[in-house]
């Protein structure tokens, strides 16, 4: 029976379930998240121990699949309330753990093959221990461990293992990256993180691209609500301030980059004239959401980014990558190029702040993406869960556009040393904003390696 039949002569005590700390009043929705919560069940079979030995057998998979698949019965249970879906993500969480291993230096990790594009020519068998993993699976357990914190019947039945894993998280996952030396602070301009040393010479101690500093960033603020460790907000506000400072300004909106260089470690190795990494707008809309979401996430926790800011990052969406229409939708990049087709460069982020951007992200439009996907696995189960954890759980705390999270960083921002930092890292992009160096010799002062 298709899900879109199902989910309708669904009996109403289940679909009640929806309505647990979660009110879902539109019937196509109520579908959506009746497929999602089916596809968060069937998602087990992704989470043996051998799907996760594969997983781990090469990393980054974790980050763009196992990751997934493992927090699906996390928002299944944000958005219903049951406990079963908790005993899942503990049950998913523990079988992934199960194939850490220790690194040379002692450290735990899941060690494998990088992705092919970055093994070593001459040692393409090396295993590594990937820094976006680490911090993606370091975000989770700290979003769990919260999770649980919020009620004293969870805590008593969960709060061991919510220990336990951010235990993992913080001495583990998150501290080897400053012990081995890929935390890079720029002082007043921000901070970056570069991958690991042991992949080819192009793309070791690289700087990471916007994109996955905006997990790690959202992953570091999730650890000091969970720890309260002013060290992890401090570096998440650094490579906030890192973004921001490569932000240019035409026109009254934001234009950027995928990748920016940061330093003398993104010198290519072979060729000092040039940097080991192409510079130029981002283009699959993916990595342009994610690198918006940097941006929205540090705005409602009062952090680096201003309401002015977050006005530029509507009037690129609205006025370059879309048309705004909401039947023949078209796309550009940031840069007013012509975008893959295939891609809606939509950052539905933007929702709180502009009702055209909601409606078309979550409206009839977003739906039908939604609907069409709904027996797919992958699109019903975790792309789906994107879409439905925006709208039923943040967008209603964003809602009208002020800054949502404030009071969770309150005790940072109301100490002095805290408001120091902040002082002297705080700027407003004015003028052009940023220029690009194209080669090195264009960047002046150079940081050193």
């Amino acid at each position: 029976m298709p899900t879109t039949l199902a989910a309708l002569l669904m009996p109403w005590t289940v679909l009640s379930a929806l309505g647990g700390p979660v009110q879902i009043t539109d019937e196509v929705d109520r579908q959506i998240v009746s497929a999602f919560l089916q596809h968060a069940e069937k998602s087990r079979a992704y989470c043996t121990s051998e799907r996760m030995a594969q997983f781990a057998s090469q990393p980054e998979d974790i980050t763009w699949q196992a990751s997934l698949h493992i927090r699906m019965p996390l928002v299944a249970y944000q958005l219903t309330g049951e406990g079963k879906y908790l005993d899942m993500f503990v049950e998913r969480m523990d079988t992934l753990c199960d194939q850490l291993s220790k690194g040379p230096d002692g450290f735990l990790g899941w060690y494998g093959l990088p992705l092919e594009l970055f093994r070593h020519p001459h040692h393409p068998q090396r295993r590594v221990d990937v820094i976006l993993t680490s911090f993606v699976m370091a975000g989770i357990m700290a979003e769990f461990a919260l999770q649980v914190r919020k009620d004293s019947g969870l805590t008593a039945a969960y709060g061991q293992a919510a220990e336990r894993y951010l235990e993992l998280a913080t001495n583990h996952l998150v501290r080897k990256w400053d012990a081995r030396g890929n935390y890079r602070d720029l002082g007043d301009t921000g901070a970056v993180y570069v991958t690991h040393g042991e992949l080819k010479p192009t793309k070791a101690h690289l700087t990471q691209p916007h994109n996955k500093h905006s997990k790690i960033c959202q992953a570091l603020v999730k650890l000091y609500k969970a720890t309260g460790k002013d060290d992890y907000l401090v570096k998440a506000i650094k490579l906030g301030t890192r973004l921001k400072r490569c932000l240019s300004l035409v026109d009254n909106r934001y234009v950027w980059d995928y990748w920016d260089p940061a330093g003398a470690w993104d010198v290519h190795p072979e060729d000092p004239s040039k940097w080991k990494h192409w510079i130029g707008s981002e283009h699959r809309s993916g990595y342009y959401s994610l690198s918006v979401s940097f941006a929205v996430f540090l705005y409602e926790h009062g952090l680096v980014f201003t309401r002015t800011d977050i006005d530029r990052f509507v009037a690129t969406q609205t006025r370059v990558c879309w048309n705004g229409s909401y039947d023949n939708p078209k796309w550009l990049r940031v840069d007013g190029r012509k975008a893959d087709p295939q891609y809606s460069y939509l950052a539905g982020w933007l929702a709180p702040f502009d009702e055209s951007i909601r409606q078309m992200a979550y409206g009839a439009w977003g739906q039908k993406a939604r609907v069409q996907g709904m027996d797919h696995s992958w699109q019903g189960g975790p792309a789906a869960m994107g879409w439905i954890a925006f709208k039923y759980l943040t967008y209603p705390h964003w809602a009208g556009g002020n800054p949502a999270h404030t009071d969770s960083v309150k005790a940072f921002t109301d100490n002095p040393e805290g408001q120091q930092i902040l002082r002297g890292l705080f700027f407003e992009v004015i003028g052009e904003g940023y220029s690009a160096p194209r080669s090195p010799s264009q960047m002046k002062p150079m940081p050193g390696a």
